[in-house]
């Protein structure tokens, strides 16, 4: 009786062991598969939101391919933002990265000499040196008048010098405003962007799946983002805008933006600033402004407590996390924010 419980032990644990070792190198077997599978995938890194959500359409579904966005800020402006070491891992396994360009990605020179290998798609570029009407949308940004604010600055003595140069600096080393997406004319062709240069030479090109995500999704923009009519309300009209992307939401809807000033979080305004722009409001018979609500918000009080004008606080796209879906859904949202506005 003693014997036969021994020998009924030594099988339980011979069947533990086989089964345990059955179940290992399944395991092993299954987690090699997906790494094989894993590094046969094209993975295509992005910069920042919008191009995540134009390459995510782009791709769609495709078999071998794998889209993942860097780490987004949570303030502040893209200009500023530096890369996380995690971010430097996961383009050290990257094959494409897709960026907006203009200057957007200030880390980007960083990359390329980090690693020389990497297809880079500059979607700004590509816009640039396209044919047709689209490179004309593309919003230089405007000169300060330095003697003006020499003068401004000795006049007032709460803006630092440092500050007046950090400010300086920080909005006008570019040259170009980069927030292109902010018109969908603009955003479709950095849709365009992405499937062409995914595409490459395939001389099937217009039978690949890439082709039909393409097509399938600017027909869905062309179809779904509806501006409530603002395209005719608007056009023609003096607006004014708090942050540099709502030029381009302005020239979306045939608007003409007669005084700007970008704020973000180094943004340092003076009180002679203040009251110029609020001056040039009443000057240009402004009805609305457009303006980021997180450093627009004090400076969109004042101009609602001394003029008529009414201020809208938009969406940029730049920070939070976003699907497929998002593009559509947020200019949507903008459109309404402004027709409800008037």
């Amino acid at each position: 009786m003693k014997k036969n419980k021994y020998i009924f032990v030594l099988l339980l644990l011979i069947s533990i062991t086989v089964v345990s070792s059955l179940g290992t190198f399944f395991y092993v077997k299954n987690n090699n598969k997906q790494n094989t599978e894993d590094d046969d995938n094209i993975l295509i890194m992005t910069s920042c939101n919008p191009v995540y959500i134009a390459t995510l359409n782009v791709v769609g579904s495709t078999e071998g391919y794998t889209v993942e966005n860097l780490s987004q800020p949570t303030t502040g402006c893209l200009h500023d933002y530096t890369l996380t070491t995690e971010d430097m891992k996961k383009l050290s396994k990257a094959d494409i990265l897709v960026v907006n360009g203009g200057g957007m990605e200030g880390y980007l020179e960083d990359v390329m000499e980090a690693y020389p290998n990497l297809k880079i798609i500059d979607t700004y570029e590509y816009i640039e040196h396209s044919l047709g009407e689209a490179s004309d949308l593309l919003i230089e940004e405007e000169e300060e008048d330095e003697e003006a604010h020499e003068e401004e600055h000795h006049e007032d003595e709460s803006v630092s010098e440092e500050a007046h140069e950090e400010s300086h600096e920080h909005h006008h080393e570019h040259g170009a405003n980069s927030h292109i997406w902010m018109d969908e004319r603009l955003f479709e062709m950095q849709v365009a962007a992405i499937a062409n240069e995914l595409m490459g030479e395939n001389l099937n090109r217009e039978e690949t799946p890439i082709s039909n995500n393409y097509l399938s999704y600017t027909n869905n923009l062309n179809a779904e983002i509806d501006k409530q009519g603002l395209e005719k309300t608007l056009s023609g009209s003096n607006v004014a805008v708090l942050h540099e992307a709502f030029s381009y939401t302005a020239q979306s809807l045939g608007a003409n933006v007669a005084v700007s000033m970008d704020l973000d979080e180094e943004r340092q305004v003076s009180a002679g600033e203040v009251s110029e722009f609020i001056q040039a409001i009443q000057d240009n018979d402004i009805k609305i402004v457009f303006a980021e609500y997180d450093y627009g918000n004090a400076m969109g009080k004042l101009i609602e407590e001394q003029t008529d004008a009414k201020v809208v606080y938009l969406e940029t796209l730049v920070h939070g996390s976003y699907d497929a879906s998002s593009y559509i859904t947020i200019q949507n949202q903008n459109y309404k924010k402004i027709k409800e506005a008037l």
